[in-house]
């Protein structure tokens, strides 16, 4: 302490010189940031392929159903007196065999490329038509295919057309 001019006691604070620390990355940080640089180029790795199969299986799941409701849609636009094999060859919604129930529909629309054999790997068509009462018939519209892994998926819609 020392007394200044205008009599008042005053403190002295040295500043201490402090040396300039340099912006750097110690070794530890390094190696840090590669091993979590590199726990997520693992994961990612590891992810990214289950996500394309994924997405390659919603994809042939949503053709498959497509094509099952525009197979059914022109059965029902055809009517109860056209669901026997003669009719539905007709109208071009089934392959020529087999020629009795379940009837198969994997190459047919092959000019508009709408065909299960087409559309998706392995694919195959079939429609089943049944006798549930005296003037009521049951049909079912089933798409099924081979996924890359070996599985096979299936899609299926049922419905009732009547003698009206």
């Amino acid at each position: 302490m020392f007394v200044g001019s205008d009599g008042r006691a005053q403190t002295v604070v040295r500043r201490h010189t402090m040396r300039r620390r340099q912006c750097a990355f110690t070794l530890a940080e390094v190696v840090l940031s590669i091993f979590l640089l590199g726990v997520v180029a693992v994961v990612f790795g590891a992810l990214f392929p289950t996500g394309q199969r994924l997405s390659g299986s919603a994809k042939w799941r949503a053709a498959a159903l497509a094509l099952a409701e525009r197979r059914m849609e022109a059965i029902k636009f055809i009517g109860y007196g056209n669901l026997t094999y003669d009719g539905l060859r007709a109208y071009g919604l089934i392959d020529a065999s087999p020629n009795t129930p379940p009837f198969s529909f994997t190459n047919t629309d092959d000019a508009t490329r709408e065909s299960p054999a087409r559309m998706l790997p392995n694919g195959q068509g079939q429609i089943v038509v049944e006798d549930v009462a005296w003037d009521v018939k049951r049909v079912i519209v089933r798409v099924s295919w081979r996924e890359l892994n070996g599985r096979t998926n299936q899609v299926e819609l049922r419905t009732l057309v009547t003698n009206l």
